[in-house]
């Protein structure tokens, strides 16, 4: 369905901007503050690069997998009891899955997906869905 990660075209953008900048600062002597806020750029840009964060889920027709902050999770189709999509007050799409055991997990990066859709996929794999 939707994958948001850090490492894409913009993120490799900024890395050359803040590279070119660095650059600049040191070839042509533009001070030390020049550089230090193009060092700084450069840290922000190659953090996001290497932590990589995601979100988002993939809707197989056998299972599913989710992105957390500690990688990737996932669970068959059949170890869902349900599945509830709702608005948030700030009118933004929240999906939550019940897992057999009671888990429940609210998927992150569907904010703005269309809740409609969102039933009709999960309906067509036969997992029960409430929409609230």
């Amino acid at each position: 369905m939707k994958r948001s990660q850090g490492r894409r075209p913009r993120t490799y953008l900024a890395l050359g901007i803040g590279m070119a900048a660095a650059y600049a600062a040191v070839k042509y002597e533009f001070g030390a503050l020049t550089l230090g806020l193009a060092a700084v750029y450069l840290a922000l840009v190659l953090r996001r690069l290497i932590l990589n964060p995601a979100t988002g889920f993939r809707l197989g027709q056998t299972r599913i997998d989710w992105f957390t902050e500690r990688g990737t999770e996932s669970a068959a189709l059949t170890d869902l009891v349900g599945v509830t999509i709702s608005r948030s007050p700030e009118g933004r799409t929240v999906c939550t899955l019940t897992l057999r055991g009671g888990r429940a997990i609210t998927l992150s990066g569907v904010e703005d997906l269309d809740p409609k859709r969102l039933i009709r996929e999960f309906m067509r794999r036969g997992i029960p869905t409430e929409a609230c």
